[in-house]
């Protein structure tokens, strides 16, 4: 059997949620007994800490023709002109965010001329578009996981935790998660002393820890492959209030959260105020609600991945 050699060729101080999956797939599929590489020159990225993914980590490579080679979807610069070349690798991508893929606007017939074998993506929604868009049939779906240890209920107290980076202020548009915040504090001023924590650059322990001592969760999703940040919060027992983004599709129901359209933001500041109420409160419709949301995050188990990940590469060697 060939290597897998996954294509990471980006600054070792990015770390956006398509390289920190394509760290963890590579792990896990070492794990499991592949041959695993990750090419990146610079060397691992810095806010990596898993050492069992750090130690996968390669300067160069030469692709033979058992290999499969992984490119990520942002296929420009170096990427760009590596997937155009003739490799005798079998070549393959990993798309992390269909909406990337899309913007750098290569067609079906493109992708076959160069020899793409396969195109593997998170969600069922992002299948769906890819497929859709492209018209490419050959499409695979590997979830990320929701490690349950990790994003578990703790000790909790009233308290809203966002992640509002994808409706940060632009064209003279306010930021997302202070308007709300503003017109939640006008409208309902008793809850003006609820704290909020605004997750930013910050480890994923400290996100889980957050969610695990909050009990409300502002989910702020756009153009999402899937949307992890409202899973999590599931996971971690938070009601969940806001927007799913594109991939939620595959998840979010009147079930386990309050789900918005991105235009209602008044809808929104009900639903946070009403979140707050019944968490406190707690009652049959929220003990329901809890109930659903951690089901559904379950459906993301890493077991799940694992599985995944198996099946879709083994085929890529037989």
């Amino acid at each position: 059997m060939g290597r897998i050699v996954f294509l990471n060729c980006f600054p070792k101080d990015q770390f956006s949620g398509g390289i920190k999956t394509t760290y963890h797939h590579a792990a896990r599929l070492k794990a499991q007994g592949f041959d695993v590489h990750v090419l990146q020159p610079e060397g691992p990225p810095t806010r990596l800490k898993e050492t069992n993914a750090q130690e996968l980590v390669c300067q160069d490579v030469a692709l033979d023709g058992g290999d499969v080679a992984v490119f990520p979807e942002t296929l420009s610069g170096w990427f760009g002109d590596v997937i155009r070349a003739p490799l005798p690798a079998k070549k393959v991508i990993f798309c992390q965010n269909p909406y990337y893929f899309f913007w750098y606007c290569h067609s079906k017939e493109e992708l076959e001329q160069w020899g793409v074998e396969r195109i593997i993506v998170p969600s069922q929604w992002a299948k769906r578009s890819v497929q859709s868009v492209l018209g490419i049939d050959a499409v695979d779906v590997v979830q990320p996981s929701i490690d349950p240890a990790l994003f578990a209920a703790g000790e909790k107290k009233p308290r809203i935790v966002s992640a509002g980076w994808k409706w940060d202020g632009e064209n003279h548009l306010p930021p997302y998660d202070r308007l709300i915040r503003k017109m939640l504090r006008r409208k309902y001023p008793a809850l003006t002393s609820v704290p909020w924590f605004a997750l930013g650059d910050v480890s994923e322990q400290v996100v889980a820890d957050t969610m695990g001592q909050s009990t409300v969760c502002l989910s702020l999703g756009r153009l999402e492959a899937l949307g992890m940040t409202a899973l999590e919060a599931m996971s971690a027992e938070c009601c969940v209030v806001g927007f799913h983004g594109s991939g939620g599709e595959d998840y979010a129901t009147a079930h386990n959260g309050f789900w918005h359209s991105p235009e209602d933001l008044e809808g929104v500041v009900d639903s946070l105020a009403l979140a707050l109420e019944m968490t406190e409160n707690g009652g049959i419709v929220w003990q329901k609600m809890r109930q659903h949301g951690v089901a559904t995050a379950r459906r993301y188990h890493p077991d799940v991945t694992e599985k995944a990940l198996y099946k879709v590469y083994s085929a890529l060697f037989s």
